[in-house]
């Protein structure tokens, strides 16, 4: 496993990366040819032919010192939700990356590098003042972000910088071995710094959890912390994508990353929408590879049928395609018995490529083989299909949470698999759970993690936190606003049974409540306890109200 290193710096500690942050490289097999060849694929794959030529190498011309004023430096000061006690927050911490401006008086930049902040500084080369910006749109499903500059004070710095042009976005793949220079504002200086390489490969990378796939540039140019977010710049002097990060494995060496113009230009268009930034559409199935005989004659997949095999399909999908389909073609474009298509020349790269980089209203046609046929179904619009965890605070979901006596619970996300407490059972259930698709996840709308169990008399003798909460009262959970509610009911009962005469409280045995937890104990707690113990937990843990869910004032 590769793992990634986001080109950004901080002033006073080092950066602690995380798995947002971090991209993993899951190598696909790469077929490589002579030219004039064809390409070799498994026996059951068609040959598609190569062109005969090789592409021509363009003229060098490199960004020129005039474009290089378009580079900035941006100082950020940022403060994180805590996943595990979501009514607070971290202290400040103060971060640098780059950042460049295109059309419409924009500068793009890293999510990674804008998240979460507080205030921001922004500093073009060839200037000693800073000026204040502000995020305007937030993109981490490809780590792109937009960032404006304060009204009160964008006169003055576009005055500062002149007659520069923005950034001009290459609309082609630079080709391998292709000059690029990168440039930005990292560690060791406070000037801009220019590092140049060549384009090593163009491949689809699996960036970590909570992230997916996506289309990625290797260079071997020096990309250090704090070059995050500034521009690489290809022969023909345009913008050939972003730097975000770089391999810091000790078994590697000069291996950086660039996110793709052409991605880039897909993340512009998803900022336009009226409803904000529309995140990139998910593949909507999943698949196997065809390259083994016994799994081909299992499901009567003649030799000359080429494809990968979809095991499990999203419900919004299933006018289109079906379990046990064979997908052959997308957008006209054949798929290999590995889930490989062609990219150009010899160039393969894996098919959720096509997907992943869709556009807003573009449709997306598929060719599978069913029941001993080649059939394409109808057309179909791809979107963002949010697993059932939560994958980032303030853009998916909000940091939401319940204190119920002296339990403290919280919505199950995927940035709870970062902490030590979370043991290889929870992992499993929250990998297990995403892999159903919305639609299928039994009226589920989140899962509900007991995250703490606060020192208490009312809980003396439980230490059952990091369990997955299951029903409440033998009441399966189907979010913690449900359970919220469940928990309000309770408190209506108690209060009304408190009005009842004295008498006939003697003689009951009081409200209890049962919370269920995934494979553990359930816990009981007294309910009038409970919500007596409440007040003195608020203020011994300086929690400012016992609840937050999305939509509460």
């Amino acid at each position: 496993m590769l793992s990634g290193f986001p080109a950004s710096s901080q002033h006073d500690r080092d950066h602690v990366p995380t798995p947002n942050d971090s991209p993993t490289l899951l190598p696909d097999p790469q077929t490589g040819t002579q030219e004039g060849a064809a390409i070799e694929t498994s026996s059951h794959s068609r040959p598609v032919p190569v062109p005969m030529h090789m592409p021509p190498q363009p003229t060098m011309s490199l960004a020129s010192p005039e474009v290089w004023r378009t580079v900035c430096l941006l100082e950020v000061v940022s403060i994180l939700w805590i996943p595990l006690c979501p009514w607070t927050r971290t202290q400040q911490v103060m971060s640098c990356g780059s950042g460049f401006i295109i059309d419409r008086r924009r500068i793009l930049t890293n999510a990674h590098v804008v998240a979460n902040a507080i205030d921001i500084r922004v500093r073009p080369h060839g200037s000693a003042k800073r000026f204040a910006g502000k995020v305007t749109t937030y993109g981490p499903d490809v780590d792109l972000a937009v960032v404006e500059i304060e009204e009160a004070v964008a006169s003055d710095f576009w005055t500062s910088i002149g007659n520069v042009h923005p950034v001009e976005l290459s609309h082609r793949l630079p080709a391998l071995q292709e000059t690029v220079q990168c440039l930005g504002f990292p560690a060791g200086g406070r000037t801009i710094c220019v590092t140049e390489g060549v384009v090593s490969r163009v491949d689809s990378i699996e960036l970590a959890a909570p992230a997916d796939t996506t289309l990625v540039i290797q260079i071997d140019a020096a990309i250090n912390p704090g070059n995050s977010g500034g521009p690489v710049f290809d022969t023909h002097g345009h913008c050939a994508g972003v730097a975000f990060c770089k391999d810091i494995r000790r078994t590697s060496d000069n291996i950086g990353y660039v996110i793709p113009a052409e991605v880039v230009r897909c993340f512009l268009q998803r900022c336009d929408g009226d409803s904000g930034y529309i995140l990139s559409p998910s593949v909507p199935y999943r698949w196997h590879k065809l390259e083994n005989m016994s799994l081909r004659a299992a499901h009567n997949v003649p030799d000359g049928v080429s494809g990968v095999l979809l095991t499990s399909v999203a419900p919004a999908m299933a006018k289109s395609l079906r379990v046990g389909d064979v997908l052959t073609h997308i957008d006209g474009r054949p798929i290999y018995d590995d889930g490989q298509i062609q990219l150009r020349g010899s160039e393969l790269i894996q098919h959720r490529y096509l997907l992943r980089n869709k556009r807003i209203g573009e449709p997306t046609v598929f060719r599978v083989y069913r029941d001993n046929e080649e059939i394409e179904p109808p057309p179909v619009e791809l979107c963002d299909l949010p697993p059932i965890c939560p994958r980032w605070a303030d853009v998916d979901y909000l940091p939401e949470y319940l204190i119920l006596g002296a339990l403290a619970l919280v919505p199950l996300s995927q940035s709870h698999m970062w902490y030590k407490e979370c043991h290889s059972e929870l992992k499993a259930t929250i990998h297990r759970w995403n892999k159903r698709w919305p639609g299928d996840r039994d009226d589920k709308e989140g899962l509900v993690l007991l995250v703490t169990v606060f020192a208490h008399e009312l809980t003396f003798g439980y230490r059952r936190g990091w369990r997955v909460v299951e029903t409440y009262n033998g009441i399966s959970i189907t979010s913690l606003r449900h359970l919220r509610e469940l928990w309000l009911q309770t408190r209506a009962e108690v209060q009304k049974e408190k009005e009842k005469p004295e008498a006939e409280r003697e003689n009951s045995k009081g409200t209890f409540v049962r919370i269920g937890l995934q494979n553990d104990d359930d816990i009981w707690l007294e309910a009038e306890a409970a919500i007596a113990a409440e007040a003195g937990v608020l203020k011994t843990h300086a929690i400012e109200r016992a609840s937050y869910i999305r939509g509460d004032p």
